[in-house]
C-alpha cells in the first residue's frame, strides 16, 4: 500500500497567497514573500468583516488593507 502525502495548505492556500501580495502592493507598496502572505490568511480572508479594512503593522509601517474574503449574504439558489 502506497501512501502519498502532498504539502496541502501551501497548494491549497496558494491563490490567497497571490491574491495577498497583490494586495499589499498595490494597497501598502510592500513585497512580502509567500511564507509571510501565509501568515496573513487568517487576518485577511477568515477574521475579517467582509467590506472592512484590516490594519497590518510591521516592525516600521502600519498599514490598512481591504478585508479579501468574500461577501457571506450570497443567496444560493436550489
Amino acid at each position: 500500500m502506497s501512501v502519498l502525502v502532498l504539502n496541502t495548505p501551501v497548494v491549497a492556500f496558494a491563490s490567497k497567497i497571490e491574491k495577498i501580495q497583490k494586495a499589499l502592493k498595490e494597497e501598502c507598496q510592500v513585497g512580502v514573500s509567500s511564507k509571510k502572505a501565509l501568515t496573513l490568511i487568517r487576518p485577511l480572508y477568515l477574521t475579517c468583516v467582509p467590506g472592512t479594512k484590516v490594519s497590518l503593522q510591521s516592525d516600521e509601517d502600519r498599514c490598512d488593507v481591504k478585508c479579501l474574503k468574500g461577501n457571506s449574504n450570497v443567496i444560493v439558489e436550489r
